[in-house]
């Protein structure tokens, strides 16, 4: 893992299997509202396990808090698509390419959130990417609609939106960033 924010004593890294009791520990700490924005994946450890088998194409990014010992800000990217953004990105037109196109879903503990976090850990993703020459990368699920602070993230980031769904009575964006 890099070393980063010297004063603050964080480290940015991809997750490793003997992080994954942290993340466990990490993803139901987070409140009701901010993991009803993050539903990449079941929160137990049996499923954190599981879906970071090799075969699923899955990597997490971590930034952990080293004097507390805890992750405080998690994301994934998913080499390829998940089979609901894909059917709906097709039908906006959206030309998919499994090899160079990747997902990607982010999250940031309750008490971390808006201090710049999701910042360098995009930053950091974002570099990862380009070296491995990833063209393309797709919001997994898509942003809730209502969530402005989100869109303005992805938005200042230079995602833009390529078309809008409902799903269980809550409107989303799918947002597309070209790397």
């Amino acid at each position: 893992m890099k070393k980063i924010m010297k004063d603050v004593n964080l480290k940015i890294g991809k997750l490793k299997e003997q992080d994954f009791e942290k993340l466990y520990k990490y993803l139901n700490k987070l409140s009701a509202t901010t993991s009803s924005k993050f539903a990449a994946h079941d929160f137990s450890l049996v499923n954190i396990q599981q879906f970071y088998l090799p075969e699923n194409k899955n990597t997490g990014f971590t930034i952990e808090n080293i004097a507390a010992n805890e992750i405080v800000a998690y994301a994934i990217i998913k080499k390829g698509h998940i089979p609901k953004d894909k059917l709906r990105l097709e039908n906006y037109g959206v030309l998919l390419y499994p090899e160079t196109d990747c997902t990607f879903a982010p999250s940031v503990a309750d008490d971390w959130q808006s201090k710049g976090l999701g910042n360098l850990l995009f930053t950091y993703i974002k570099e990862e990417l380009q070296n491995e020459d990833t063209k393309r990368m797709i919001l997994w699920g898509g942003v809730q609609a209502l969530n402005e602070k989100a869109i303005n993230f992805y938005l200042k980031h230079g995602f833009k939106k390529s078309g809008e769904f409902e799903n269980k009575g809550v409107y989303n964006f799918d947002m597309l960033l070209d790397l």
